[in-house]
């Protein structure tokens, strides 16, 4: 009888342990992945993993943008002002795209970034905004960078929506004669 009991115990455990056994699944977007018993896991397709997991390559430039323009530049006391103007360029509507704007010093320094937002530009429509920068002269900005805008809400973009750069990638951020003007 002693021997019955050890003999369904060690099968029991056996069990145990085949059950923490690695195995694999497939997530959303069909990629392979193997869960250990250890708590980690990996992709099966090492290759498509790391393509799509920590991919920092800049989405392709789409063939229709939005266009940023830089219209001016302003000393206003205690500071300097860019407005800028964005014209819809797209067949949709941009509901909302809140770009960042860094004010670069001649030796590359940020000094500053802000950010202001673009709302309901329907296609074939522009708009315009401000951008002041504080305690720093126009003379004293070598450059005005546009990043960021990742939570927008135009075409099938959304605050949802994952990947870097994508919605920067809508627009295109036109060269200015008053001091270079790009992402």
């Amino acid at each position: 009888m002693l021997m019955r009991c050890l003999l369904a115990l060690l099968l029991v455990c056996a069990s145990l342990q085949s059950a923490r056994a690695d195995f694999e699944l497939t997530d959303a977007k069909g990629r392979r992945i193997a869960l250990k018993d250890n708590g980690t896991w990996s992709y099966v397709d090492a290759e498509a993993g790391a393509k799509d997991a920590g991919s920092t390559a800049a989405p392709a430039t789409p063939e229709v943008q939005a266009d940023l323009e830089l219209t001016r530049r302003v000393e206003v006391p205690g500071g300097c002002r860019f407005e800028m103007l964005l014209t819809n360029n797209l067949p949709y509507e941009i509901r909302s795209v809140v770009p960042e704007f860094a004010a670069r010093r001649a030796n590359g320094v940020v000094y500053a970034s802000k950010t202001t937002g673009f709302l309901s530009v329907r296609p074939g429509n522009k708009q315009s905004r401000q951008v002041q920068f504080e305690a720093i002269g126009c003379q004293d900005i070598a450059k005005l960078q546009v990043l960021g805008g990742d939570r927008c809400e135009m075409g099938e973009l959304n605050r949802f929506t994952d990947g870097k750069g994508l919605c920067l990638a809508l627009l295109r951020v036109v060269p200015s004669e008053l001091l270079p003007f790009e992402k």
